[in-house]
């Protein structure tokens, strides 16, 4: 990349600041202030807009290149290391095979993993290995140290010893006691400022001793929500701090699988996840700042960067109304919280057989800065095969750009998706204030509160429980909204209480994703609750919408067709002036109004019983599988030409004190709006619902 960047938030009022960091290898570049308006370059649309506006971050600026520094680790300050030590601890290491990592270390003198895969102690320039290989995936007890005599010793011994088992190891040498003092670091090195050589794996019960007596020993055990300290229990309490999100509240070498909570249970959660690809923050200098104007409307923007060469990069941000100071009766609710999870995804790079890809297009050069750069999303594994479970916004997120397309699918997703919405709106001359998720998380009904019509994005699939509740609040005070997308208020999620840049998810042990939690590790280490789906805590969208995520496909996207409850008089005025049925069989995500992920009505997971089903889009390829959470036993009777529940249902209905809910249960319904000029079924479903929703008529 040429040039690239990020911000330090998505969401930002009047008056507020928002600060943009950009990495260039041109020695110049220049930044442009651009509302967008409709991301997607497909010429089948109306292509790609976007409107410049004056502002104090116009202008050139020097460019430098700015590097991203992956892999968590802990540090512990202060630590001197007598002449004669002994460095222990229980490991699970889970990439052995990739040579150095340190395991305890302090300078040029520790414990680690080495170049043939076994324990290997260094002093200094001197290194001393079992000459055995460690396996992965096993808890071994590690230990390494030299005494007064100069008497070297390492041995690796595993928790449980089969009878073949040849990886246990012992070796004694001689060499030279050295005293140090400085930072002491699990899971990485640490020397002349530089931190290399990332563990890979679990850390459980580190401790230093001399001779007998106990110089430190960390209980890495995480005792409240989000913490990122550690206690020392040793004499001196030389506690520590862990760096770049590395996963807590994970299972230790005495778990018993009894207790499946970190909470309830420490002294079996004794351990620390480490990984060379954990990332909480660039930690890029700023380039440039913006204090957003009292008079900018509120909106989706950009930072739009350009370098000599033609080489452009956008670092996009929504622009919401002053706090308190609704200006629309209707609010476009940014789906950031999704954004984040897919932030930066490669899954076609890293695993180009995908057996479900049917229109994969090739990665562009922000697929591969990502995946050369170890950014991950939730959808993608660690070095180690490990699911991601934590996100940040303070990096290069490479997906969350205008005109790009997922390669995975070949069309646009997420963000870019989102705009097709922000360019109807604009067409149609709806009047609309721009929210986003974590907004709504931190202000909850206080914010939603201030607007009659909520619209979801294409793909609101992460939502926390303050969110939910808020959206619950609103629907039960007369709130209205319109679901205009598929597989939404999906998977369990929260934002750090410590750190609001950083999402966590563990997606438990169902639901349709790429990877599953590890037994025993389906809570959030962020607030201790339990991951997954929201089905599963009593929370099924179905609840909130009236539909929810039955199946995803990837082939080809199909039209509504009307049911029996459109003509009803409660909802006939939907379908004034649509003179087509079916509807939606045209647009930019794979060719129809229904795909890609569908969603049905289920009254048994909470369908209010005075839903209407409006309109079915049915009669999928075999391409599109009924979601893991509703299949009991294995079958070959899960595609859409043979299980009926693989449908996409538009359906209405009304709720408490004058509200009512619109959905459409199909992440491609946005793509249809613009379709011949606005002029189409699709659009004037939609326009009749947002006007009705956002009038003073009750229902």
């Amino acid at each position: 990349m040429d040039v690239i960047g990020y911000t330090n938030r998505l969401s930002v009022g009047p008056s507020e600041k928002i600060s943009f960091y950009v990495s260039s290898r041109s020695p110049r570049y220049a930044a442009k202030l651009v509302r967008l308006v409709h991301g997607d370059d497909n010429p089948l649309g109306p292509g790609f807009k976007e409107e410049e506006r004056a502002s104090l971050i116009d202008g050139e600026y020097d460019g430098r290149e700015q590097s991203i520094e992956s892999g968590s680790y802990a540090i512990v300050e202060g630590v001197k290391l007598p002449e004669n030590f002994a460095l222990e601890a229980w490991i699970y290491p889970t990439t052995p095979a990739l040579g150095r990592q340190g395991i305890i270390t302090l300078g040029s003198i520790g414990l680690g993993i080495g170049e043939a895969a076994d324990l290997e102690l260094r002093i200094g320039d001197s290194r001393f290995g079992t000459g055995v290989p460690l396996r992965g995936s096993t808890w071994y007890r590690v230990r390494g140290g030299i005494d007064q005599s100069g008497r070297i010793h390492v041995e690796q011994e595993p928790q449980m010893r089969s009878p073949l088992d040849q990886s246990a190891a012992a070796i004694e040498g001689s060499g030279t006691p050295q005293a140090a003092a400085g930072p002491l670091v699990l899971a990485a090195w640490l020397e002349n400022g530089r931190v290399y050589g990332h563990f890979n794996g679990k850390i459980d019960s580190p401790r230093v001793l001399s001779g007998e007596e106990v110089v430190a020993a960390w209980e890495l055990a995480l005792r409240e929500p989000a913490a990122m300290e550690f206690h020392d229990a040793g004499p001196l309490g030389l506690d520590g701090r862990c760096v770049n999100i590395p996963m807590r509240g994970v299972t230790g070498v005495r778990w018993t699988g009894d207790e499946h909570d970190w909470r309830r249970a420490p002294e079996e959660y004794s351990a620390i996840y480490f990984h060379d690809d954990d990332l909480e923050d660039a930690c890029w200098e700023p380039d440039f700042q913006l204090q957003v104007p009292d008079d900018l409307p509120s909106g989706i923007y950009a930072a739009r960067l350009t370098t000599p060469s033609g080489a452009q990069d956008y670092l996009p941000f929504v622009v919401r109304p002053r706090r308190s100071r609704a200006r629309s009766r209707i609010a476009f609710l940014v789906p950031t919280l999704s954004y984040l999870a897919y932030g930066s995804e490669h899954m076609v790079l890293a695993a180009p057989d995908l057996p479900s890809l049917d229109h994969p297009t090739p990665p562009v050069d922000l697929d591969r800065y990502s995946f050369e750069h170890k950014l991950r999303s939730l959808y993608d594994l660690h070095t180690d095969g490990q699911g991601v479970a934590l996100a940040s916004r303070l990096r290069p997120i490479t997906n969350l750009r205008p005109k790009y397309v997922m390669p995975a699918i070949g069309f646009a997703h997420q963000f870019n998706a989102d705009l097709y919405l922000v360019d109807w709106l604009d067409a149609l001359g709806h009047q609309v204030d721009f929210i986003t998720d974590e907004d709504v998380h931190h202000e909850g009904i206080s914010l939603l509160g201030s607007y009659r019509v909520v619209l979801t994005g294409s793909h609101p699939e992460y939502w926390t429980l303050s969110m939910l509740n808020a959206f619950r609040s609103h629907l039960d005070s007369g709130g209205r909204v319109m679901y205009l997308g598929g597989n939404g208020f999906y998977w369990v999620t929260e934002i750090d209480p410590e750190r609001p840049h950083i999402i966590e998810v563990r997606r438990g042990h169902r639901g349709t994703g790429t990877w599953k939690s590890a037994e025993g590790e389906a809570h959030l280490q962020t607030t201790g609750e339990l991951g997954g789906l929201w089905r599963e805590r009593n929370r099924a969208p179905q609840k909130y919408v009236g539909v929810g995520m039955v199946a995803q496909g990837f082939d080809k996207a199909l039209p509504f067709v009307r049911q029996e409850g459109s003509l009803d008089p409660r909802a006939e005025w939907i379908f004034a002036g649509v003179d087509e049925d079916p509807i939606g069989g045209y647009g930019l995500c794979i060719g129809g109004a229904g795909g890609l992920e569908i969603d049905c009505f289920d009254h048994m997971l909470g369908t209010p019983p005075h839903a209407l089903l409006l309109a079915t889009a049915t009669g999928f390829s075999d391409s599109y599988q009924h979601v893991i959470e509703e299949v009991g036993m294995a079958n070959s009777r899960q595609g859409g030409t043979v299980e009926r529940r693989v449908r996409a249902d538009m359906t209405f209905f009304e709720t408490p004190s004058g509200g009512a809910v619109f959905s459409v249960g199909s992440i491609c319904w946005c793509g249809s709006l613009s379709w011949n000029n606005y002029a189409n079924g699709v659009s004037r479903i939609t326009d009749n619902v947002l006007r009705r929703f956002a009038a003073d008529d009750p229902f």
